[in-house]
């Protein structure tokens, strides 16, 4: 983007007053990408086919150097776009996501995100599909490519609230069996559940050789701690609350907070994912456009 670029980011005020998602959702993604260079997600879809020999005006840098050393003769290596490229969206629906204001709670922001993705998919012709989980798996809608089953996913955004207990284990199991080999997953939730178990879950996306971002989504609340005095605290998802001085606690908590997230990158970073942990503080194409710039300088 030119620096002199005059760029408004979206606040969670302006979003609300636009009201329809896919306007939100377009407004999202085509004033992100401006300044880009490129698609963030240019030549995903393109996938080898097959050797073919070398004829006068092929492109030189499809060339396989290797099988000419080994053979004396060129090939061209031969590809094919991938027209069942997948991408899918899995959105944590449960009730830790509905912290923070009515306006711009977790779950709220996770959904204006997963709109701007779905039609950023729709936009490059791929295939887009959406999971949504708490407990169990709450909706799933295959991927398919058509505007219309776009709309039909930003509706259904529109209808969802944050309910049930977290358990993402046996949903991520379950999804990592639906969705098809080589595909793009991009997981919201807040991600306060890291065990082993957890970690296996991911590790079956792996086996299905999926590209898998994970977007941690945290409120001020989570990430500044700026309580005072004694304070009691609930937990959203099974009621149970405690008392405990702020003062007393908040070093310790943020320093627990804060190498549990480097222990999620260090750990996606092992797998070969991508872990970004966005706040509902920052405005909304603001934190896709980071991402995107980011995804820019990997590839």
């Amino acid at each position: 983007m030119d620096k002199h670029t005059q760029y408004e980011f979206l606040t969670s005020r302006t979003l609300d007053a636009l009201k329809n998602i896919e306007m939100v959702a377009r407004t999202m993604v085509e004033g992100t990408l401006t300044g880009l260079h490129r698609s963030p997600y240019h030549g995903f879809s393109s996938e080898f086919s097959e050797y073919r020999k070398y004829c006068p005006g092929d492109a030189v840098r499809y060339v396989d150097w290797v099988a000419f050393a080994k053979t004396d003769r060129y090939y061209v290596k031969q590809y094919e776009d991938e027209t069942n490229t997948r991408t899918y969206v899995v959105l944590d629906q449960s009730k830790s996501m509905g912290l923070g204001s009515s306006k711009t709670h977790k779950f709220h922001y996770a959904c204006y995100l997963a709109a701007a993705f779905i039609y950023l998919m729709q936009r490059q012709k791929d295939a887009v599909g959406l999971f949504t989980y708490a407990d169990k798996i709450r909706s799933y809608y295959p991927a398919q490519g058509s505007r219309l089953h776009m709309l039909s996913l930003l509706s259904h955004l529109e209808r969802l609230v944050p309910e049930g207990r977290s358990d993402a284990v046996p949903c991520f199991h379950r999804i990592a069996e639906e969705v098809h080999r080589r595909s793009m997953v991009i997981i919201f939730s807040d991600f306060f559940d890291m065990n082993e178990q957890f970690i296996s879950s991911l590790r079956h996306f792996q086996h299905k050789s999926c590209e898998v971002i994970l977007f941690q989504i945290l409120d001020p609340l989570e990430t500044e701690f700026p309580f005072r005095g004694l304070i009691e605290f609930r937990d959203m998802e099974t009621g149970e609350f405690m008392e405990v001085e702020s003062e007393d606690c908040r070093d310790a908590y943020l320093e627990d907070l804060n190498r549990y997230i480097r222990d999620m990158k260090q750990l996606c970073g092992r797998m070969n994912m991508s872990f970004e942990t966005l706040n509902t503080g920052t405005a909304f194409d603001k934190a896709l456009l980071a991402y995107f710039h980011k995804r820019e300088r990997m590839f």
